[in-house]
Parts: C-alpha cells; sequence; structure tokens
C-alpha cells in the first residue's frame, strides 16, 4: 500500500521511531486494547478476547506487551478503570 518494501520500511521505523516493526505495532494494538478494556459495551469480555481481536496470538504475548506500554497488567488496567468510574 505504501509503495516500499518490508525491508525499507522497517530500516524507516528503525532510525526514524527508534522502533522494530514489532514494537510499532504492538504500541497501536495496546493503545486499542486499552480503549476496549474501558469500553461499556466490552466490559463483559474476557482480556483474552480483547487481546485476539486487536491482533494478538497469545495472552503470554499480550500481557506481556500490555506491561510494557501500560506499565500494568490488563486486569490492573480494567480494575483501574472500574475504580474510575465509581469515583466519578
Amino acid at each position: 500500500m505504501l509503495g516500499i518494501s518490508e525491508k525499507h520500511l522497517s530500516q524507516i521505523l528503525n532510525e526514524k521511531l527508534h522502533q522494530n516493526f514489532n514494537k510499532f505495532i504492538n504500541k497501536y494494538r495496546v493503545e486499542e486494547a486499552k480503549r476496549k478494556i474501558l469500553d461499556p459495551k466490552e466490559k463483559d469480555f474476557v482480556l483474552l478476547k480483547i487481546a485476539f481481536d486487536v491482533g494478538f496470538n497469545s495472552k503470554s504475548a499480550f500481557n506481556a506487551a500490555f506491561k510494557k506500554f501500560a506499565r500494568m497488567n490488563p486486569s490492573q488496567y480494567r480494575r483501574a478503570g472500574e475504580q474510575k468510574s465509581e469515583d466519578s
């Protein structure tokens, strides 16, 4: 779609953003997962479903990436969001 090779795209991500392709994609996946976790329409879904919905293939990969970018695990993030809603 961009009209460049995968190798060139990877090089651009490395040089300009100081990230490899997986880190770049996982950051966006985690942001989408955070949005879904706090979405009232998604509150009854298990976290693993959300992980698969945003593109992770395993629970361990999801948990590791989530903790890296959100600085807490998905369950802690959900609880913090629920607590924030109760306090409002």
